[in-house]
Parts: C-alpha cells; structure tokens; sequence
C-alpha cells in the first residue's frame, strides 16, 4: 500500500503555526494577539489530528482555540487592548532574541537522541504500548485505548492532574476575586426573570445562545459518556459545558448565571468532581482491592462482572468532567468582572 502524502499537509500547516506564533509575539494590539493565538492553536488541532493523535487534537480544539482564547478576552476587557511599548528598547529586544535563539538551537540540538516518529523499536513502541493495544478491551472492556491509559492504567496521573484544575480555580480566586464581592453574590435575591434588555446588547447574540446552549450540552454529555468508544472524555466535555454557560454569562449578563450558580455552589462543584474521583478509589480499596483498582467494585456496580473496570472508568471520567466545568466557569467569572463579580463582558 503506497504511503499517504502526509508531508504536503504537515508543511503548509507548520508554516502557518511558525507565522501565526511570529504575529501573536509582534502584534501591539492585544485583542488580535488573542484571535491570532486561536488561529495557532486551531492549527496545532489540524497538526495533532493528522499525526493520529485525535483525543489531543479534540482538546486542543475545546481549550486551545476555544476556552482559552475566551479566558484571553475576558483578560483584555479588565486591562486594554493595547500593548505599552516595552522598556529597554533595542538592547533588550537583541539580548531577549538570543537567549530565544541559543534555547531553541538547545532543544534542536536533542532531536538526533530521539527516535523516528512511529518507529516501532522505539521503548515506547517495544513495551508498554503493546501490552496497551493487546490488554485494554481484555482488561477495561474500552475500545478507545486513550481512554483505558489515562483513566485505569494512568488512573494516578489523571486523579493529580484534575487536583491540579482544581488548585488553579482556588489560586485564581486567591489573587483576584475582591472581599467585597461577596455581598454581592450572597445577598441578591434569587433572579427569575432574564436581565434588563440593554439596546447595546444584541437579540440576535441571545436568540442564538438560547438556541445554541442546549445542543452545546447535550453533545459534551455525549463526549463524556461515549469517550470509551471515541475521541472525548471527561476533560474535553467538561470543557464545552463550561463553555456553554460561559456563552450565556457572554450572551445575557453575568449577574444572571451567577442568579443560577452562585459563587458558593459553583466552588463546591469543582471540589466535588475530585471528591468522586477519590472516593471511587477508596472504595476500591474498602472492596479489598488497590487504590482505583476498578474490578474490585464488582459487586457495588451494576451490570455484568467484567464491565467493573469500564464502569470505574466512566464515574472518574464524571467526575474530571464536573470539575473541568465548573472550574471554566469560576476562572470566567473572576477574569471577566476582575474578582468583582458585576457585569462582566
């Protein structure tokens, strides 16, 4: 079978990602910097999908060039779309230019120890991912094998990285959110009725996102529930419902999704998604068996026997998935009102 012309699409698109990164770094205006940015990383999802990497390219695609770029946005609102001029002036430019420059020859000069891409003598190749292929649909009845490596093989990994979404909400909030915003949110009457129509405000915006919310949520639950047997899991759906409700404090007003999830509730949510994560694995280990050892929850799980491991699974993924959402949420609120918790973009 002649090899496929994966070259001619790889190159157009690693100089687009070069001139993207060029343009981001030079651009004065803030706000182009930001949908530059989201250019690059849509470009990085096209990189990744072609390399046969598509759950990364699916998270690069909802964090990279979705969220993320909004989290740049909201940022810009609270501090000016224009770059001052950096003081130094060309000395500090040429002195920040080679320190770039002797870094990057640095990594380059690291390439010769690696192996080809897709050498299957490589250790990576030889070991362990053989066992994965040959093991995960025997082992965790899940077809995708990403899914069974982060969340049963890797089930440690994923449990600190999700820790770690957590400890950034509670470090943003930390820095920005402002003391006296907490009469704000908790001694507002609950808010029925959708905000004061402002003529600045679109209807066109709102009509859409009224239309579009649902969908959004309806397919991250999808993602989440279906990531056993395709691209997707509890980060990737986490992030779009976060998003979801993200275009609705966009759309509407944010005084009116904090009327739906005040401050307090959202914050508990994010603990609660590691809270489930942590207690399946002790309840594996209350079972008799190792910590997130998913089999030993035979007789708790419904369902046949053998499908213990890919039920485990699925209720870590829930729980990564609520804490990623939520955590999105509480990141917007306080970037977008800058820990004021009022009106924000």
């Amino acid at each position: 079978m002649p090899s496929l012309p994966i070259w001619q699409f790889d190159v157009p698109l690693l100089i687009l990602v070069v001139l993207f990164a060029m343009v981001a770094l030079s651009i004065r205006n803030l706000m182009g910097a930001a949908i530059v940015f989201g250019a690059y990383s849509f470009m990085m999802c096209l990189i990744w999908a072609g390399m046969g990497a598509v759950d990364v390219a699916f998270t690069e695609a909802a964090v990279g060039a979705g969220v993320s770029t909004v989290f740049i946005v909201s940022t810009i609102y609270n501090t000016g779309a224009t770059m001052p001029p950096s003081p130094g002036g060309l000395p500090f430019k040429l002195f920040i230019g080679v320190v770039v420059t002797l870094t990057g020859v640095f990594l380059l000069s690291a390439l010769p120890d690696f192996p080809k891409w897709g050498e299957p003598n490589s250790p990576a190749n030889a070991t362990v991912a053989p066992y994965y292929i040959s093991n995960t649909i025997a082992d965790a009845y899940v077809p995708n094998i990403v899914t069974t490596v982060l969340a049963d093989y890797r089930g440690f990994d994923t449990l600190l990285e999700t820790t770690v979404v957590f400890i950034a909400c509670i470090a943003i909030y930390s820095i920005l959110r402002v003391d006296e915003a907490r009469s704000k949110t908790e001694d507002s009457g609950p808010v029925d009725a959708e905000p004061h129509y402002d003529p600045s405000d679109s209807l066109i915006v709102r009509q859409a996102s009224r239309f579009m919310v649902p969908f959004m949520q309806l397919f991250a639950l999808y993602v989440i529930a279906h990531g056993h047997y395709s691209p997707g899991g509890g980060f990737q759906g986490g992030v779009i419902l976060g998003a979801s409700l993200i275009l609705v404090a966009i759309s509407f007003d944010l005084k009116f999704l904090l009327s739906q999830w005040r401050e307090k509730q959202i914050m508990l949510m994010v603990a609660w998604g590691v809270f489930l994560y942590a207690a399946v694995g002790l309840g594996c280990v209350f079972m008799g068996g190792n910590y997130l050892d998913y089999g030993f929850l035979n007789p708790v799980l419904p369902g046949e026997l053998d499908m213990a491991r890919s039920h485990g699974i699925l209720l870590v993924e829930i729980g990564v998935g609520i804490t990623v959402m939520f955590s999105m949420i509480g990141i917007h609120i306080n970037l977008a009102s800058n820990g004021h918790f009022d009106r924000g973009l």
